[in-house]
């Protein structure tokens, strides 16, 4: 998964909250310009930032071995 498709996934989640930036912004104590970047694919968040959205949105990282 690459940045944009990250971003797209959390906006897709977001909105399917009915959550605007800002509310998500408030709730992750995170900039809304960081939300922001994220959903474009612009932004390569920490793993504690990323981690706070994903949290707040009811999603979760997975991590797996590529195959080959």
């Amino acid at each position: 998964m690459n940045l944009e498709q990250l971003g797209s996934v959390i906006r897709e989640r977001r909105n399917t909250l009915s959550l605007s930036q800002e509310n998500l912004s408030e709730k992750c104590d995170v900039a809304i310009k960081t939300i922001h970047s994220i959903e474009l694919g612009k932004a390569n968040p920490s793993i504690k930032t990323l981690n706070k959205i994903l949290d707040n949105l009811g999603l979760e990282v997975i991590v797996v071995s590529k195959k080959e």
